[in-house]
């Protein structure tokens, strides 16, 4: 979920150039388009599609585990050349309680209005030779606060090392640390009043 202002993120990310002038705040649903920051010299906030498309599929891969992105081929190279960050203000997971109930929980930074995702992206053509923005959101595993409700939970990049992700000539044994910081997170995780309306999105 992302409700800040363009302004809000071009301060926080040293974004100088935007390409975003506007967008749908609140919550982002696969094939729907967020603001991603990628690195092209200088940072820059760009327009882009959440998901990569499966071949011979309908549906989207929206998410790739760390384990696995540097060998798969859907993701290496992105991995390897084009990462970026997703900006939200918090996501959302649910626990499944037994017997077909399942409990809706948000969880966020502690005192920060920013959660800094992990993402690739590439350019997709679409059958009509269409050239769209993509990205997917990198998952690892859960850390000790996340693991009663998730076994998984999305990469959180720290404020003090952006740019190192950001930058495709990091070496990659500094891109792997990364990975383990979620374990050092200091999560808000808070229940979401069950009479709530809402639509369930499976991140994991």
């Amino acid at each position: 979920m992302l409700d800040s202002d363009i302004e809000d993120m071009l301060r926080q990310y040293r974004i100088v150039k935007s390409e975003v002038d506007d967008y749908k705040k609140g919550d982002i649903y696969p094939s729907e388009k967020a603001p991603i920051i990628i690195k092209d010299q200088v940072n820059l906030l760009k327009s882009a599609k959440w998901g990569f498309p499966l071949q011979g599929k309908k549906r989207l891969v929206i998410n790739a585990r760390s384990e696995s992105i540097m060998d798969k081929p859907m993701f290496k190279d992105a991995f390897y050349g084009a990462r970026c960050i997703v900006p939200a203000n918090l996501f959302y997971e649910w626990k499944d309680e037994g017997k077909r109930k399942k409990a809706k929980y948000e969880i966020y930074l502690k005192n920060k209005k920013f959660l800094s995702l992990g993402g690739i992206y590439k350019v997709i053509s679409d059958d009509e030779g269409n050239k769209q923005l993509s990205f997917v959101i990198i998952t690892t595993e859960a850390n000790e606060l996340m693991k009663d409700i998730h076994s998984r939970m999305t990469l959180i990049i720290d404020d003090e090392t952006i740019d190192c992700w950001l930058d495709n000539k990091t070496p990659i044994n500094t891109i792997e640390e990364i990975f383990k910081y979620n374990f050092k997170q200091d999560l808000i995780i808070e229940r979401v009043d069950k009479d709530e309306p809402h639509k369930q999105l499976k991140l994991f």
